[in-house]
């Protein structure tokens, strides 16, 4: 079996709990009596864990191999699914949370770094498109599994029978990380000889990144409530929102991986981002739940758009050793993102506003595509890392 036969199995089976875990957080812990300012705080700790990890992740796995963070990321999402079926109380969901965090540091900054091992200029994207394809396949899977036994009360207690299943696919993800996953560290020079591009380039990509996941942050821990509050209350019709992106992004990002590897990658990541600041301005003009339903599968099929071309932009601008702490350091950087943007999406909620947050959002993003094109001009930033 082929390395990215093994890694697709292995991101398959692992990633049957997400959409589920996603999903059923904010709303579970919310109506546990959690305010929006306490599941705001619960998100950045996420992101706080991860940013105490990836740089210690990326030096390990450039070191030791990238085998051993997939096996130990995987280890720590088996762990997940064990706290989440113990008790349903919130302290445990919370705790969950926290080593969800470490499996992902380990886990994802190994795959793409596998990936960038793997691939070559003409199939970089392509090979992200494949594994986000495998990703989704299992989110999809393990939604359908989980939103049967939850809201058909199969059991008597349904969580749990549920993330007991859950745990079954991880550990198949692990046989697949230790017996079927191959080494893909090479040859590698002295951390004094070797060559790495030019760092200034770099860092301007990561403040960037960063600035972008602050804003996109803004509404991710209260999407879902918004739903609620403002287009319907019915959990069988909000998760029937995800479906036809769900369905779309098992065949999709593949086919726009190609498109990112013939064409300019930066042209296509900030496009893809303009184009999802534009989507979020419409957001609180709807309250029809089948526009909803369009506008929310449109953003999904945009994300599919430029996610690979953003994966294999790292790729582009890292050199071929020490990936491992790059991705460490990309990742880094959208966990510095990802702490600050929950909470003054929270305080926007709740002093500003349910709405006002999505027209921030959306007036943001486009605001920083302009800023990004006309002051750093996508050319000069990219020469400037290339060389």
């Amino acid at each position: 079996m082929n390395n990215l036969k093994a890694l697709k199995k292995s991101v398959f089976y692992i990633s049957f709990p997400f959409s589920i875990i996603g999903f059923l957080f904010p709303i579970y812990a919310y109506s546990k009596g959690a305010t929006i300012r306490e599941i705001g705080l619960v998100y950045s700790l996420f992101s706080l864990f991860t940013i105490l990890m990836r740089p210690l992740v990326g030096r390990l796995i450039d070191k030791r191999g990238r085998k051993l963070g997939i096996v130990l990321g995987t280890i720590f999402y088996s762990f997940t699914n064990i706290l989440y079926l113990l008790d349903k109380d919130f302290k445990y969901i919370l705790i969950a949370r926290i080593v969800q965090s470490i499996a992902a540091s380990f886990f994802w900054i190994s795959v793409n770094t596998i990936i960038s091992d793997i691939s070559s200029k003409d199939n970089q994207a392509e090979n992200f498109g494949i594994m986000e394809q495998s990703l989704s396949k299992g989110n999809f899977l393990g939604a359908t599994i989980g939103f049967n036994i939850l809201f058909n009360n199969m059991f008597k207690d349904s969580f749990k029978i549920l993330f007991i299943i859950y745990l079954g696919f991880s550990l198949i993800s692990l046989y697949y990380a230790i017996f079927k996953l191959s080494e893909t560290v090479e040859q590698r020079k002295t951390y004094e000889e070797e060559v790495i591009r030019n760092s200034r380039g770099f860092n301007i990509f990561l403040v960037i990144m960063a600035v972008f996941t602050l804003i996109s942050s803004l509404t991710s821990h209260i999407y879902l409530i918004y739903l609620r509050e403002n287009i319907t209350e019915d959990f069988f019709l909000i998760s029937c929102l995800y479906v036809p992106g769900a369905i779309l992004s098992m065949f999709l990002p593949k086919k726009f991986g190609r498109i990112s590897d013939r064409n300019d990658k930066k042209k296509i990541v900030f496009l893809g981002i303009f184009i999802v600041g534009i989507l979020y301005l419409m957001f609180p003009l709807i309250k029809n739940y089948y526009y909803f339903m369009f506008i929310n599968t449109l953003l999904s099929i945009n994300g599919m758009f430029y996610g690979p071309a953003e994966s294999a932009l790292v790729m582009d601008i890292v050199g071929d050793n020490q990936r491992g702490k790059y991705y460490g350091r990309y990742r880094l950087a959208l966990g510095i993102g990802g702490i600050i943007g929950p909470i003054i999406g929270t305080y926007i909620y709740e002093y500003m506003g349910n709405s006002m947050v999505f027209y921030i959002k959306g007036v943001l993003l486009m605001v920083f595509c302009v800023i990004v094109l006309r002051l750093f001009s996508i050319r000069m930033v990219y020469d400037d890392i290339k060389n």
